[in-house]
């Protein structure tokens, strides 16, 4: 089935994909307007990414009408919350974007409620349609909902199976407040430069017997999980490849097949970490044992 659009908190309907403009290679105007006239109709900048005048041009070229096109862009903390929402207004062309989100907690320099204050003034002065946040841990929203008037309607998040047992908690707190999950590096097992990586053998494995590019697995083992995917690309088939992925439909089989090799991943990560710093740990004590037996033998 094709992406669907997914309902906030807030009434409002979000796309089921988006596509980011954080970091790819070529012009980002004619990737963006690559991706617009493939089929994205979400499409995600930020004010430290420096890519919006280059998306706002993109979405002004594509001619689509404002209300066909949905805009997420994110208070980076170069500038303040005003001054940051009114210039990337400016750059995007727009009078207002769909979604406007913190960047990161450290965003708001230990004052979560004053920051998010801001957010809300954006909402109701309709610079912002939707408000949330990106980057937040349990901790950090359960300040923030303490004293939001308006509850955040999206957290974007990394997420993909390698770190499936780390988001789990933080994932579960999302769906049991309602707020929105957009998840960012959904491909990032194909990166691994681990040819025995647990995760990349199941998707190549469900890729091969599905004949179909093992992204397009990832983006559809995403969206069991409930989680609306941020990704990018430069290339065409790529591109056209990640909204092909909403017509595939996995099994429970094989997302519980991902899933369990995101845990195995996750353990084997953790054993390395382990190795790594008994190593060094080792190394350090050998290297004290050796000074102070230098320094008694002169």
């Amino acid at each position: 089935m094709p992406w669907q659009d997914i309902k906030l908190n807030d009434g409002r309907e979000i796309p089921g994909i988006s596509f980011g403009s954080s970091r790819h290679s070529g012009d980002t105007v004619s990737t963006v307007d690559e991706a617009i006239h493939a089929g994205f109709d979400s499409i995600d900048t930020a004010q430290i990414y420096r890519s919006e005048t280059a998306v706002g041009q993109a979405i002004k070229q594509s001619g689509l009408s404002r209300n066909e096109i949905w805009i997420t862009t994110k208070w980076s903390g170069l500038k303040t919350a005003k001054e940051s929402i009114q210039d990337s207004l400016q750059a995007l062309g727009v009078d207002y974007v769909d979604l406007y989100l913190i960047h990161f907690p450290a965003v708001t320099k230990g004052d979560i409620p004053g920051s998010w204050k801001h957010l809300e003034e954006f909402k109701k002065l309709g610079h912002a349609k939707s408000i949330g946040v990106s980057n937040f841990e349990i901790s950090h929203l359960k300040e923030l909902l303490s004293h939001a008037h308006i509850k955040p309607s999206v957290n974007q998040i990394p997420f993909h199976p390698d770190i499936l047992a780390k988001q789990e908690a933080l994932v579960q707190f999302l769906k049991d407040h309602n707020i929105a999950i957009e998840g960012y590096s959904p491909l990032a097992p194909l990166w691994n430069d681990d040819k025995k990586s647990p995760v990349l053998k199941v998707v190549k494995d469900i890729a091969g017997k599905r004949n179909v590019p093992e992204e397009r697995v990832l983006l559809a083992w995403s969206r069991s999980k409930g989680v609306i995917p941020v990704t990018a690309s430069s290339t065409k088939s790529r591109i056209e490849s990640f909204i092909a992925a909403g017509d595939l439909d996995l099994t429970e089989e094989e997302v519980e097949a991902i899933d369990k090799a995101g845990y195995k991943s996750a353990r084997n990560a953790e054993i390395r970490r382990k190795v790594v710093n008994g190593i060094k740990w080792v190394t350090a004590a050998g290297l004290v044992t050796y000074l102070a037996i230098n320094r008694l033998s002169t």
